[in-house]
């Protein structure tokens, strides 16, 4: 492909945004705007897609090209670039029948804007070449999907929107304060300044400027302790705007992070175990809190957060295997580490994309999100149930689904260094692995309970209760994402092909980094359709033909009713009590009068909640300080002007004394 035609693809993508959202303004009172608009946002998608191929397949895919003034396209940002692109397009196609159920709780034509500005946002993010570009870039981003968050403007979407609001200003003063820090306060600063900057400043503001930087990313992508806002925010925007803000923002903060590494002229070893236990904290606090979660979109946030922390860990395990320069199988490893980081990132952006948009599906049909209130969805919708079976299978790390051999790259890359890296970097890997085991069954136990919740069983209320057909769009899309998986596990090595992961690449086909521990990726794929199609023949061949009698479940003479079936609290009791000095759980005994003149006659029903321990031990006290804080402030204004005329003496005296 010429070089100007993917270029000129790739400005198509960046301008169409902007076209939609004008396009929703302009007809907000046609019928069908929406889809078109929507139309627009999915053409971005695919222009943009085929853009980023062109640009690899042109053999220039190893250079920097400059799309627009100011914004360039690396090999770095180009693959992020892919999956705004593609998020952007199964969103898109998904909102054009989704959005039609939500005229009267959302504003369409605002929504759109919105949504327009926010995929414009992230694109300009990636491409952006200078300091302040990519800082106005990242709030316009920002400050979009606070927006989506409170679209419907209740209380609850807008105490979600004001945590985030809160937490992204954080983030974005301490991405501000680490880029000036190593650009030496110049705003202008191209990325090539700021490397340049970044040697002649000291160790020590170097590292205040990295740690500046994770937590500024660490914020966006969910890391623990900044992770707060995650599960409160995804869960109150639209169906298709969590989708993008899951599966597409949060990959936005990764590539961010990542390429502020290249800024650093030497990344010194704790750095790279601060990213280690940041990043595994945050995957074992997301899969735990998954694990007891009974609202689905809030069960799909926790289960970001964990593995975004996996990848962030993934990240540190390369830059400590890196400051080994004398060790080539710890070179070798680093390659393989980066390509699980490649699958990880690209396959939860799959099945993460799919899930919210199921899950939304979901919500829509049965108006609510309550695992304790849905069940027996899979008579309704069987083919459905099948593909978020798929999902959710893909989410838990299961063969033969891509997730699952990028894990088992990570698992087998700490395996090795066990037994060939010195004994402190064997032990390390041992508890990690310890750690990943732990997060792994909570990852299986959380999706099991996903799936069977909704899908299986008898109906838990009314609202399961549903036989409408799910839109069509919503059994496409998540297959899309699902076979996009299986073809990354396989394929995906082949784009990275820098000089650090030359070693690695060959092993994507087998993902053979021990001797005797190899798994064949094909041959996997050719065992589970061997098995399918030999119960299928089986099943065909020996099992009776005659018509199958559907009668009652035997009950022992007991009516059987929904409230003898697992709920989603009763299914994780076992994971609260296990992890109750961690978890914050609480117990509320409700009593509701059925007789006004006798008090004694009552329904009671006990109400569980589980909190945040990061909530309660961080956030609140310093919550409550600062109200303190705010409170004494509050004093000084006593409308007193002589009081005021001595704060501006005092004032004048500390400048005259700082002068001297």
């Amino acid at each position: 492909m010429p070089t100007s035609l993917y270029l000129y693809l790739i400005e198509a993508a960046f301008v169409l945004p902007l076209v939609g959202a004008i396009l929703a303004l302009v007809l907000y009172r046609v019928h069908g705007a929406n889809t078109a608009t929507q139309f627009l946002f999915a053409a971005s998608g695919v222009v943009g897609t085929i853009g980023i191929a062109g640009y690899f397949v042109s053999g220039q895919g190893n250079v920097a090209i400059q799309v627009i003034s100011g914004f360039t396209v690396t090999p770095l940002a180009a693959f992020f670039l892919a999956l705004v692109y593609l998020g952007t397009f199964l969103t898109s196609i998904y909102a054009i029948q989704g959005l039609r159920h939500y005229k009267k709780i959302y504003s369409i034509p605002w929504l759109n804007v919105t949504s327009a500005l926010f995929i414009l946002g992230m694109q300009a993010t990636i491409m952006s070449g200078s300091v302040v570009a990519f800082l106005i870039a990242w709030e316009v981003m920002s400050i979009a999907a606070y927006f989506l968050v409170i679209a419907d403007r209740t209380d609850d979407s807008l105490r979600a929107g004001f945590l985030y609001f809160l937490m992204t200003h954080i983030g974005f003063v301490c991405l501000a304060s680490g880029f000036l820090l190593l650009a030496q306060g110049n705003v202008f600063a191209t990325w090539s300044d700021v490397a340049l900057g970044a040697f002649l400043i000291s160790p020590q503001m170097l590292s205040v400027a990295f740690l500046l930087l994770l937590a500024g990313f660490g914020s966006k992508a969910g890391l623990v302790p900044l992770h707060q806002w995650l599960p409160y925010a995804h869960p109150q925007a639209p169906s298709h705007s969590s989708a993008l803000l899951s599966g597409t923002m949060l990959k936005v903060a990764l590539f961010g992070f990542i390429q502020s590494l290249f800024l650093f002229p030497f990344i010194p070893m704790w750095w790279a175990l601060v990213v280690i236990v940041v990043g595994l904290g945050s995957g074992f606090f997301g899969a735990l809190h998954a694990a007891v979660e009974r609202d689905a979109k809030r069960l799909l946030a926790w289960s970001s957060v964990e593995n975004m922390g996996l990848i962030f860990s993934g990240v540190g395990i390369v830059l400590v295997l890196r400051t080994l320069p004398d060790s080539p199988v710890a070179w070798s490893l680093a390659g393989t580490m980066s390509i699980f980081v490649v699958l990880h990132t690209v396959n939860h952006f799959f099945f993460k994309t799919g899930l919210f948009l199921a899950v939304g599906a979901v919500a829509s049909a049965t108006h609510t999100r309550d695992l304790d209130l849905l069940g027996g969805l899979a008579r309704a919708w069987p083919l459905f149930s099948g593909v978020f079976l798929t999902l959710a299978l893909a989410a838990a790390a299961l063969p033969p689904l891509g997730t699952f051999f990028g894990e088992w790259m990570y698992l087998q890359s700490l395996a090795v260094a066990m037994s060939v890296l010195p004994t402190s970097f064997a032990v390390a890997s041992a508890l990690i692995m310890v750690v990943l085991a732990l997060i792994g069954g909570l990852a299986i136990f959380t999706f099991v309970k996903l799936f069977a919740l909704v899908f299986l069983g008898r109906a838990r209320s009314d609202h399961a209760e549903v036989t409408t057909r799910m839109f069509g769009t919503l059994l496409w899309s998540p297959l899309l994402c699902v076979v996009g998986s299986l073809l990354v596990a396989v394929s995906a090595g082949s784009v990275f092909s820098d000089v650090a992961m030359q070693d690695a690449i060959g092993r994507v086909a087998s993902l053979s980094v021990m001797p005797g521990a190899s798994i064949n990726v094909w041959f996997v794929f050719a065992l589970f359709a061997l098995v399918i199609i030999g119960v299928y023949l089986i099943r065909r061949a020996f099992t009776n033909v005659a018509p199958v009698r559907i009668t009652d479940t035997w009950d022992c003479g007991t009516p059987l009713t929904p409230r003898m079936q697992y709920t989603a609290t009763g299914f994780a009791a076992p994971i609260r009590f296990f992890f109750r000095s961690v978890l914050v759980s609480r117990k509320d005994l409700i009593k509701e009068p059925i007789a006004a003149g006798n008090p004694w006659i009552a329904r009671r029903r006990l109400d569980s909640t589980i909190g945040s321990l990061w909530e309660h031990t961080l956030y609140m006290p310093i919550a409550y300080w600062v109200m303190r804080a705010s409170t004494w402030t509050k004093r000084l204004q006593s409308g007193v002007i002589q009081l005021y005329l001595l704060f501006v003496v005092c004032a004048l005296a500390v400048v005259m004394i700082i002068a001297l």
